[in-house]
Protein backbone atom coordinates (compact mmCIF):
# COMPACT_ATOMS: atom_id res chain seq x y z
CA UNK A 1 0.00 0.00 0.00
CA UNK A 2 1.02 3.65 -0.80
CA UNK A 3 2.23 5.96 2.30
CA UNK A 4 -0.51 8.52 1.43
CA UNK A 5 -3.21 5.53 0.89
CA UNK A 6 -1.81 4.70 4.39
CA UNK A 7 -2.12 8.03 5.73
CA UNK A 8 -5.67 7.67 4.37
CA UNK A 9 -6.24 4.89 5.88
CA UNK A 10 -5.39 5.62 9.01
CA UNK A 11 -7.46 9.22 9.36
CA UNK A 12 -10.71 6.94 8.15
CA UNK A 13 -9.81 4.24 11.24
CA UNK A 14 -9.56 7.64 13.87
CA UNK A 15 -13.11 8.20 13.06
CA UNK A 16 -14.76 5.34 13.19
CA UNK A 17 -16.86 4.09 15.99
CA UNK A 18 -17.71 0.64 17.13
CA UNK A 19 -21.65 0.16 18.47
CA UNK A 20 -23.07 -3.47 20.32
CA UNK A 21 -26.07 -4.41 21.53
CA UNK A 22 -26.30 -4.81 25.13
CA UNK A 23 -27.51 -8.72 26.43
CA UNK A 24 -27.01 -9.87 22.30
CA UNK A 25 -23.81 -12.18 22.42
CA UNK A 26 -24.67 -12.33 18.39
CA UNK A 27 -24.26 -15.61 16.20
CA UNK A 28 -20.07 -15.14 14.33
CA UNK A 29 -20.85 -16.58 11.00
CA UNK A 30 -17.72 -15.96 8.76
CA UNK A 31 -14.94 -13.18 8.75
CA UNK A 32 -14.83 -12.90 5.16
CA UNK A 33 -14.35 -9.31 3.13
CA UNK A 34 -16.96 -6.84 2.85
CA UNK A 35 -19.81 -8.05 0.07
CA UNK A 36 -19.82 -6.18 -2.49
CA UNK A 37 -23.52 -5.57 -2.77
CA UNK A 38 -24.49 -2.32 -0.09
CA UNK A 39 -27.52 -2.15 0.98
CA UNK A 40 -29.48 1.53 1.23
CA UNK A 41 -30.68 2.73 5.14
CA UNK A 42 -34.64 3.18 5.54
CA UNK A 43 -36.11 -0.77 5.74
CA UNK A 44 -38.80 -0.63 7.89
CA UNK A 45 -38.12 -2.64 11.05
CA UNK A 46 -40.55 -5.50 12.36
CA UNK A 47 -42.01 -4.70 15.85
CA UNK A 48 -40.23 -8.28 16.99
CA UNK A 49 -36.68 -7.32 15.72
CA UNK A 50 -37.27 -3.58 16.89
CA UNK A 51 -37.49 -4.90 20.97
CA UNK A 52 -34.22 -5.80 20.76
CA UNK A 53 -31.47 -4.40 24.01
CA UNK A 54 -30.51 -0.79 23.49
CA UNK A 55 -27.29 -0.30 21.33
CA UNK A 56 -23.57 1.18 23.43
CA UNK A 57 -21.05 2.56 21.60
CA UNK A 58 -17.97 1.03 23.32
CA UNK A 59 -14.98 2.36 21.37
CA UNK A 60 -14.53 5.29 19.01
CA UNK A 61 -15.95 8.37 20.98
CA UNK A 62 -12.91 9.83 22.94
CA UNK A 63 -11.87 10.23 18.77
CA UNK A 64 -15.10 11.51 17.30
CA UNK A 65 -15.38 12.67 14.05
CA UNK A 66 -14.05 16.27 13.36
CA UNK A 67 -16.54 16.71 10.55
CA UNK A 68 -19.79 16.61 13.20
CA UNK A 69 -18.62 18.44 15.76
CA UNK A 70 -20.08 21.85 14.87
CA UNK A 71 -23.30 20.15 13.81
CA UNK A 72 -23.27 17.94 17.55
CA UNK A 73 -22.38 21.30 19.39
CA UNK A 74 -24.77 23.52 17.86
CA UNK A 75 -27.31 22.58 15.04
CA UNK A 76 -28.36 19.14 15.04
CA UNK A 77 -27.66 18.11 19.31
CA UNK A 78 -29.14 15.09 20.31
CA UNK A 79 -30.04 13.73 17.05
CA UNK A 80 -26.33 14.02 15.70
CA UNK A 81 -24.97 12.26 18.92
CA UNK A 82 -27.45 9.52 18.17
CA UNK A 83 -26.90 9.33 14.74
CA UNK A 84 -25.60 6.01 13.64
CA UNK A 85 -28.30 4.34 15.04
CA UNK A 86 -30.60 4.01 12.70
CA UNK A 87 -27.80 2.95 10.34
CA UNK A 88 -26.17 0.54 12.96
CA UNK A 89 -29.86 -1.13 13.29
CA UNK A 90 -29.89 -1.86 10.04
CA UNK A 91 -26.72 -3.39 9.67
CA UNK A 92 -27.22 -5.64 12.60
CA UNK A 93 -30.89 -6.94 11.30
CA UNK A 94 -29.34 -7.48 7.75
CA UNK A 95 -26.01 -8.41 8.72
CA UNK A 96 -24.74 -7.05 5.45
CA UNK A 97 -23.02 -3.47 5.10
CA UNK A 98 -24.96 -0.22 4.94
CA UNK A 99 -24.98 3.09 3.58
CA UNK A 100 -26.36 6.47 4.60
CA UNK A 101 -26.53 10.16 4.37
CA UNK A 102 -27.18 12.21 7.15
CA UNK A 103 -29.06 15.41 7.07
CA UNK A 104 -25.73 17.84 7.25
CA UNK A 105 -24.30 15.82 4.49
CA UNK A 106 -22.49 13.23 5.76
CA UNK A 107 -21.93 9.60 4.28
CA UNK A 108 -21.78 6.54 6.49
CA UNK A 109 -20.88 3.08 5.99
CA UNK A 110 -22.20 0.41 9.33
CA UNK A 111 -21.13 -3.09 8.42
CA UNK A 112 -20.68 -6.05 11.26
CA UNK A 113 -17.52 -5.97 13.00
CA UNK A 114 -16.12 -8.37 13.63
CA UNK A 115 -17.56 -10.29 10.28
CA UNK A 116 -21.23 -11.76 10.32
CA UNK A 117 -21.60 -10.45 14.14
CA UNK A 118 -25.49 -9.68 15.10
CA UNK A 119 -24.49 -7.94 18.27
CA UNK A 120 -22.06 -5.38 17.09
CA UNK A 121 -21.50 -2.77 14.08
CA UNK A 122 -18.62 -0.21 12.89
CA UNK A 123 -19.42 2.95 11.63
CA UNK A 124 -17.08 5.01 8.78
CA UNK A 125 -18.04 8.22 8.35
CA UNK A 126 -16.92 9.04 4.91
CA UNK A 127 -18.12 11.71 3.43
CA UNK A 128 -18.07 15.52 4.56
CA UNK A 129 -20.29 18.41 5.64
CA UNK A 130 -22.15 19.75 2.60
CA UNK A 131 -20.09 22.77 1.55
CA UNK A 132 -16.76 21.73 2.43
CA UNK A 133 -13.93 21.29 0.00
CA UNK A 134 -12.40 18.08 1.96
CA UNK A 135 -12.06 15.12 -0.66
CA UNK A 136 -14.08 11.95 -0.20
CA UNK A 137 -11.21 8.93 0.43
CA UNK A 138 -9.59 6.52 -1.93
CA UNK A 139 -11.74 3.58 -2.00
CA UNK A 140 -8.87 1.29 -1.64
CA UNK A 141 -8.23 3.31 1.76
CA UNK A 142 -11.99 3.01 2.34
CA UNK A 143 -11.74 -0.69 1.98
CA UNK A 144 -8.32 -1.53 3.93
CA UNK A 145 -10.36 0.28 6.98
CA UNK A 146 -13.30 -2.04 6.36
CA UNK A 147 -10.80 -4.78 6.16
CA UNK A 148 -9.62 -4.25 9.34
CA UNK A 149 -12.49 -3.71 11.29
CA UNK A 150 -14.12 -6.84 9.90
CA UNK A 151 -11.62 -9.21 11.70
CA UNK A 152 -11.18 -9.99 15.41
CA UNK A 153 -7.20 -9.68 15.37
CA UNK A 154 -7.68 -6.21 13.41
CA UNK A 155 -10.83 -4.94 15.85
CA UNK A 156 -8.70 -5.66 18.75
CA UNK A 157 -5.92 -3.73 17.30
CA UNK A 158 -7.89 -0.97 16.64
CA UNK A 159 -9.25 -0.42 19.76
CA UNK A 160 -6.28 -0.80 21.84
CA UNK A 161 -4.76 2.26 19.43
CA UNK A 162 -7.81 3.80 20.09
CA UNK A 163 -6.93 3.36 24.07
CA UNK A 164 -2.96 4.20 23.46
CA UNK A 165 -4.27 7.29 21.73
CA UNK A 166 -6.60 8.49 24.50
CA UNK A 167 -3.78 8.16 27.16
CA UNK A 168 -1.45 9.74 24.67
CA UNK A 169 -3.59 12.72 24.81
CA UNK A 170 -3.36 12.88 28.50
CA UNK A 171 0.05 12.57 28.73
CA UNK A 172 0.18 15.65 26.37
CA UNK A 173 -2.20 18.25 28.31
CA UNK A 174 -0.31 17.15 31.86
CA UNK A 175 2.96 17.93 30.02
CA UNK A 176 1.92 21.23 28.91
CA UNK A 177 -0.12 21.93 31.86
CA UNK A 178 3.64 21.37 33.87
CA UNK A 179 5.45 23.55 31.49
CA UNK A 180 3.00 26.51 32.59
CA UNK A 181 3.78 26.27 35.88
CA UNK A 182 7.07 26.30 35.15
CA UNK A 183 7.20 29.25 33.71
CA UNK A 184 4.83 31.31 36.55
CA UNK A 185 5.20 34.67 37.32
CA UNK A 186 6.25 32.85 41.03
CA UNK A 187 9.03 31.05 39.44
CA UNK A 188 10.94 33.88 37.67
CA UNK A 189 10.43 35.65 40.60
CA UNK A 190 12.12 33.43 42.31
CA UNK A 191 15.00 33.60 40.28
CA UNK A 192 15.19 37.32 40.37
CA UNK A 193 15.01 36.79 44.16
CA UNK A 194 18.40 34.89 43.63
CA UNK A 195 20.06 37.62 40.95
CA UNK A 196 19.89 39.93 43.51
CA UNK A 197 21.50 37.83 46.58
CA UNK A 198 25.19 38.05 44.39
CA UNK A 199 26.56 36.82 47.67
CA UNK A 200 24.73 33.28 47.45
CA UNK A 201 24.10 33.23 44.41
CA UNK A 202 25.55 29.97 43.12
CA UNK A 203 23.43 28.23 46.12
CA UNK A 204 20.51 29.81 45.16
CA UNK A 205 20.58 29.01 41.38
CA UNK A 206 21.32 25.43 42.42
CA UNK A 207 18.47 25.27 44.46
CA UNK A 208 16.44 26.94 42.52
CA UNK A 209 17.58 23.95 39.71
CA UNK A 210 16.27 21.49 42.07
CA UNK A 211 13.04 22.95 43.03
CA UNK A 212 11.76 23.13 39.15
CA UNK A 213 12.61 19.94 38.59
CA UNK A 214 10.74 18.74 41.55
CA UNK A 215 7.93 21.15 40.84
CA UNK A 216 7.31 19.93 37.35
CA UNK A 217 7.71 16.34 38.76
CA UNK A 218 4.74 17.23 41.18
CA UNK A 219 2.82 19.27 38.65
CA UNK A 220 2.72 16.70 35.65
CA UNK A 221 1.60 13.49 38.76
CA UNK A 222 -1.31 15.62 39.75
CA UNK A 223 -2.78 17.08 36.21
CA UNK A 224 -2.03 13.53 35.07
CA UNK A 225 -4.50 12.69 38.43
CA UNK A 226 -6.87 14.76 38.11
CA UNK A 227 -7.18 14.51 34.06
CA UNK A 228 -7.77 10.27 35.52
CA UNK A 229 -9.79 11.01 37.90
CA UNK A 230 -12.06 12.89 35.82
CA UNK A 231 -11.39 10.36 32.84
CA UNK A 232 -12.19 7.38 35.23
CA UNK A 233 -15.11 8.95 37.83
CA UNK A 234 -17.11 11.84 36.39
CA UNK A 235 -16.85 11.32 32.83
CA UNK A 236 -17.78 7.34 32.95
CA UNK A 237 -20.53 8.20 35.44
CA UNK A 238 -22.11 10.49 33.03
CA UNK A 239 -21.62 8.48 30.23
CA UNK A 240 -23.23 5.45 31.56
CA UNK A 241 -26.43 8.18 32.55
CA UNK A 242 -26.61 9.18 29.20
CA UNK A 243 -27.12 5.33 27.99
CA UNK A 244 -29.81 4.83 30.35
CA UNK A 245 -31.36 7.59 29.27
CA UNK A 246 -31.33 6.48 25.52
CA UNK A 247 -32.36 3.27 26.93
CA UNK A 248 -35.19 4.75 29.09
CA UNK A 249 -36.13 6.43 26.00
CA UNK A 250 -36.61 3.84 24.07
CA UNK A 251 -38.75 1.69 26.74
CA UNK A 252 -41.14 4.20 26.73
CA UNK A 253 -41.11 4.54 22.90
CA UNK A 254 -42.01 0.19 23.46
CA UNK A 255 -44.60 1.18 25.65
CA UNK A 256 -42.41 -0.38 28.38
CA UNK A 257 -42.60 2.46 31.67
CA UNK A 258 -41.38 -0.26 34.28
CA UNK A 259 -38.32 -0.75 32.40
CA UNK A 260 -37.96 2.79 31.80
CA UNK A 261 -38.33 3.72 35.59
CA UNK A 262 -35.47 1.16 35.99
CA UNK A 263 -33.72 2.80 33.92
CA UNK A 264 -34.61 6.23 34.87
CA UNK A 265 -33.15 5.34 38.37
CA UNK A 266 -29.99 4.32 37.58
CA UNK A 267 -29.26 7.06 35.24
CA UNK A 268 -30.37 9.14 38.56
CA UNK A 269 -27.91 7.20 40.86
CA UNK A 270 -24.87 7.66 38.01
CA UNK A 271 -25.52 11.64 37.89
CA UNK A 272 -25.43 11.61 41.49
CA UNK A 273 -22.02 9.55 41.42
CA UNK A 274 -20.72 12.24 39.00
CA UNK A 275 -21.86 14.95 41.06
CA UNK A 276 -20.30 13.55 44.67
CA UNK A 277 -17.15 12.79 42.00
CA UNK A 278 -16.46 16.11 40.92
CA UNK A 279 -17.15 17.48 43.94
CA UNK A 280 -14.27 15.63 45.58
CA UNK A 281 -12.04 16.48 42.80
CA UNK A 282 -12.75 20.19 42.98
CA UNK A 283 -12.19 19.98 46.86
CA UNK A 284 -8.39 18.56 46.17
CA UNK A 285 -7.94 21.37 43.85
CA UNK A 286 -10.23 24.28 45.53
CA UNK A 287 -10.18 23.51 48.91
CA UNK A 288 -13.24 24.98 50.25
CA UNK A 289 -13.64 28.67 52.31
CA UNK A 290 -9.99 28.47 52.18
CA UNK A 291 -10.29 31.88 49.83
CA UNK A 292 -12.87 33.64 51.93
CA UNK A 293 -12.44 32.38 55.53
CA UNK A 294 -8.73 31.04 56.00
CA UNK A 295 -6.75 28.76 56.61
CA UNK A 296 -8.51 27.83 59.78
CA UNK A 297 -11.99 27.38 58.60
CA UNK A 298 -11.23 25.75 55.50
CA UNK A 299 -9.63 22.77 58.19
CA UNK A 300 -12.52 22.98 60.03
CA UNK A 301 -14.36 22.29 56.70
CA UNK A 302 -11.98 19.40 56.04
CA UNK A 303 -12.42 18.04 59.18
CA UNK A 304 -16.24 18.40 59.12
CA UNK A 305 -16.30 16.27 56.00
CA UNK A 306 -13.74 13.88 56.13
CA UNK A 307 -13.13 12.98 59.76
CA UNK A 308 -15.67 10.19 60.62
CA UNK A 309 -18.35 10.85 63.31
CA UNK A 310 -17.03 8.57 66.10
CA UNK A 311 -13.63 11.00 66.07
CA UNK A 312 -13.32 14.00 67.96
CA UNK A 313 -11.79 16.95 66.85
CA UNK A 314 -10.86 20.41 67.81
CA UNK A 315 -9.34 23.32 65.78
CA UNK A 316 -8.12 25.78 67.62
CA UNK A 317 -5.92 29.13 66.48
CA UNK A 318 -5.16 31.18 63.85
CA UNK A 319 -3.03 32.38 61.27
CA UNK A 320 -2.58 35.85 59.52
CA UNK A 321 -3.36 36.00 55.96
CA UNK A 322 -0.94 35.30 53.70
CA UNK A 323 -0.17 34.74 50.07
CA UNK A 324 -2.87 32.37 48.26
CA UNK A 325 -0.49 29.98 46.98
CA UNK A 326 1.18 29.76 50.35
CA UNK A 327 -1.87 29.55 52.17
CA UNK A 328 -3.00 26.88 49.53
CA UNK A 329 0.23 24.52 50.76
CA UNK A 330 -0.19 25.01 54.40
CA UNK A 331 -3.39 23.55 53.27
CA UNK A 332 -2.45 20.55 51.65
CA UNK A 333 0.36 19.95 53.87
CA UNK A 334 -2.22 19.75 57.29
CA UNK A 335 -4.93 17.96 55.54
CA UNK A 336 -2.31 15.13 54.38
CA UNK A 337 -1.22 15.19 58.02
CA UNK A 338 -5.42 14.54 58.97
CA UNK A 339 -5.77 11.84 56.10
CA UNK A 340 -2.98 10.03 57.54
CA UNK A 341 -4.21 10.18 61.13
CA UNK A 342 -7.81 9.15 60.02
CA UNK A 343 -6.18 6.50 57.84
CA UNK A 344 -3.93 4.80 60.22
CA UNK A 345 -3.64 5.98 63.57
CA UNK A 346 -7.17 4.66 65.11
CA UNK A 347 -7.68 7.74 66.94
CA UNK A 348 -10.17 8.53 69.44
CA UNK A 349 -9.29 12.48 69.36
CA UNK A 350 -7.70 14.68 66.89
CA UNK A 351 -6.67 18.41 67.84
CA UNK A 352 -5.20 20.53 65.05
CA UNK A 353 -3.45 24.05 66.12
CA UNK A 354 -2.56 27.20 63.94
CA UNK A 355 -0.10 29.77 65.34
CA UNK A 356 1.95 32.16 64.56
CA UNK A 357 5.69 32.64 66.09
CA UNK A 358 8.94 34.43 65.26
CA UNK A 359 7.88 35.25 61.94
CA UNK A 360 6.76 31.74 61.17
CA UNK A 361 3.32 29.60 60.82
CA UNK A 362 2.98 26.60 62.56
CA UNK A 363 0.70 23.85 62.29
CA UNK A 364 0.45 20.76 64.95
CA UNK A 365 -1.44 17.68 63.80
CA UNK A 366 -2.05 15.49 67.44
CA UNK A 367 -3.65 12.31 67.24
CA UNK A 368 -4.21 9.88 69.88
CA UNK A 369 -3.92 6.88 68.46
CA UNK A 370 -1.80 3.71 67.99
CA UNK A 371 1.61 5.63 67.24
CA UNK A 372 4.64 4.46 64.96
CA UNK A 373 8.16 4.51 64.51
CA UNK A 374 8.90 7.06 62.24
CA UNK A 375 12.60 6.08 61.44
CA UNK A 376 10.81 3.02 60.21
CA UNK A 377 7.36 3.70 58.72
CA UNK A 378 8.81 6.44 56.70
CA UNK A 379 10.48 3.86 53.95
CA UNK A 380 7.84 1.59 54.12
CA UNK A 381 3.96 2.34 53.73
CA UNK A 382 1.43 4.79 52.93
CA UNK A 383 2.13 7.00 55.87
CA UNK A 384 5.39 7.31 55.04
CA UNK A 385 5.06 8.16 51.88
CA UNK A 386 2.15 10.80 52.99
CA UNK A 387 5.00 12.33 55.66
CA UNK A 388 7.69 12.27 52.74
CA UNK A 389 5.37 14.85 50.74
CA UNK A 390 5.08 16.58 53.80
CA UNK A 391 8.43 17.30 54.48
CA UNK A 392 9.70 17.93 50.76
CA UNK A 393 7.01 20.71 50.29
CA UNK A 394 7.91 22.16 53.86
CA UNK A 395 11.72 21.75 52.37
CA UNK A 396 10.49 23.98 49.01
CA UNK A 397 8.78 26.83 51.75
CA UNK A 398 12.10 27.04 53.43
CA UNK A 399 10.46 25.31 56.89
CA UNK A 400 10.70 22.00 57.79
CA UNK A 401 8.32 18.74 59.57
CA UNK A 402 8.82 17.03 63.03
CA UNK A 403 7.35 14.11 63.78
CA UNK A 404 7.05 13.08 67.51
CA UNK A 405 5.54 9.44 68.00
CA UNK A 406 6.36 6.09 69.36
CA UNK A 407 3.60 2.80 69.32
CA UNK A 408 1.33 2.92 71.79
CA UNK A 409 1.57 6.85 72.23
CA UNK A 410 -0.14 8.53 69.78
CA UNK A 411 1.54 11.14 66.63
CA UNK A 412 2.10 14.78 66.69
CA UNK A 413 2.70 16.50 63.36
CA UNK A 414 4.33 19.85 63.56
CA UNK A 415 4.25 21.93 60.63
CA UNK A 416 6.59 25.49 60.54
CA UNK A 417 6.91 27.16 57.34
CA UNK A 418 8.43 31.12 57.00
CA UNK A 419 4.99 33.47 56.99
CA UNK A 420 4.72 35.36 53.71
CA UNK A 421 1.71 37.71 54.51
CA UNK A 422 -0.71 38.81 51.92
CA UNK A 423 -0.10 42.74 50.45
CA UNK A 424 -4.17 42.20 49.74
CA UNK A 425 -6.66 43.50 52.23
CA UNK A 426 -7.76 41.21 54.95
CA UNK A 427 -10.42 39.12 54.08
CA UNK A 428 -11.04 38.64 57.56
CA UNK A 429 -12.07 40.86 60.50
CA UNK A 430 -8.42 40.98 62.56
CA UNK A 431 -10.36 41.70 65.57
CA UNK A 432 -12.46 38.51 65.65
CA UNK A 433 -11.69 35.78 67.82
CA UNK A 434 -9.86 32.69 67.04
CA UNK A 435 -12.39 29.75 65.16
CA UNK A 436 -12.70 26.27 66.95
CA UNK A 437 -14.67 23.49 65.99
CA UNK A 438 -15.09 20.28 67.66
CA UNK A 439 -17.13 17.42 67.31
Amino acid sequence: MQPGRDTETSRILAAAELWARTGDPGVPDDHGLPDCEVMPAGRAIPDDEARQPPLVMVAGWEDSYPGCAPFVAVDGGADCRRCPLAVVEQTLLTRRPVRELCPYGVRMLAFPAPAGSRSSAAVLRIGVPEGSEADLPETAALRAAIRQLRTPEGLATWQAEQRVHGAERRRTAAAALAQMIATTEEFHRLYTAADRDRASSEEVVNRLDSLARDTLREAEAARTRVAHELHDTAAQSMISAHRFLEAARASLAAAQPDTAERHLDAAQERLLAAIHETRSILTTLVPPGLEELGLANALEILVRDRVPAGVAVEVSGQLPRMESWLESDLFAMAAEAVVNAIAHADAATLRIGLRASRGRSIITVTDDGIGFNPAVIRSKTDRGMGLMGISRRAAWLGGRVDVTSRPGDGTTIRISVPIAESEAPARLDAAAPAPGASR
